[in-house]
């Protein structure tokens, strides 16, 4: 996998990277902000809820937190860049509830605009500030026309126990009991809600979860230790698949 970092950087806990990829793949992956990027050039393959779709230059896409999806790149790099929003934040900035976003690939010149001025913005906390209250106007212009559909009730217990249990590995019979469906009906239903097996979408949550713990400076194998991975070497692969970077590397670049 071809992945370069040209920049990443926290600021006030919001993540800004500048990367650019190709002969690249992401699998299904998911992450606990609102993520929002703007492709510079070259094209993207995304894949979002069992489609396809391209990502050329200009285009921005947007996920809603816990949203699951796979990216591809081909031979010619793409360069991107990606905001990612915790939920708290843009709540306290929208003021209002959690907001749900549109998601997918759009063309919008004001938010592709805004993306880049709050990546680029300078030091100065007035000016961040300032471009950060600009992009979470522009992204609200794409608030969902309808609410999300909620997760059935069954599926919904199961993903509490998931949130809840992120230091363990689970098993189908535990899940299963927890959402209160047989074992072949509860696997049945999270695929077709979720669009990924049980076991993987944990996986995600706890990598997820793993990588705010290294954004608060943890080492990586004090994480792994937490969030119960067997050794270190499986948490180092499984990030991997998931970032494109190992913890190593990911812990040095928002250390600068």
């Amino acid at each position: 996998m071809a992945l370069s970092v040209v920049d990443w950087n926290t600021r006030n806990n919001i993540e800004c990277s500048h990367l650019t990829a190709s002969n690249a793949a992401f699998p299904l992956h998911t992450h606990e902000e609102y993520v929002i990027s703007a492709n510079l050039s070259g094209v993207e393959q995304l894949t979002l809820n069992g489609r396809t779709l391209p990502v050329l230059a200009g285009d921005i896409t947007i996920y809603n937190p816990e949203t699951l999806q796979a990216s591809r790149f081909g031979d010619t790099p793409v360069e991107f860049f990606s905001v990612h929003l915790p939920a708290g934040v843009f709540a306290d900035l929208a003021d209002r509830p959690l907001p749900i976003l549109r998601e997918g690939v759009l063309r919008d010149p004001q938010l592709f605009a805004a993306i880049c001025d709050y990546v680029r913005s300078p030091t100065d906390d007035r000016i961040q500030q300032q471009n950060l209250l600009w992009l979470t106007h522009c992204l609200l212009q794409h608030g969902s026309d309808e609410e999300m559909a909620a997760a059935p009730e069954a599926i919904g217990r199961a993903l509490d126990c998931m949130r809840d249990n992120l230091t363990e590995k689970l098993t189908l019979d535990g899940l299963a009991a927890a959402s209160g469906l047989s074992k072949y009906h509860f696997v049945r239903q999270f695929r077709q809600e979720m669009g990924v097996a049980p076991l993987q979408y944990h996986m995600q949550l706890r990598l997820a979860a793993a990588r705010n713990l290294l954004r608060h400076r943890h080492s990586t194998l004090d994480v792994a230790h937490r969030l119960g991975f067997y050794d270190q070497s499986h948490f180092i692969n499984s990030f991997r698949k998931m970032m494109g970077i190992t913890p190593h590397h990911y812990l040095r670049i928002i250390s600068r």
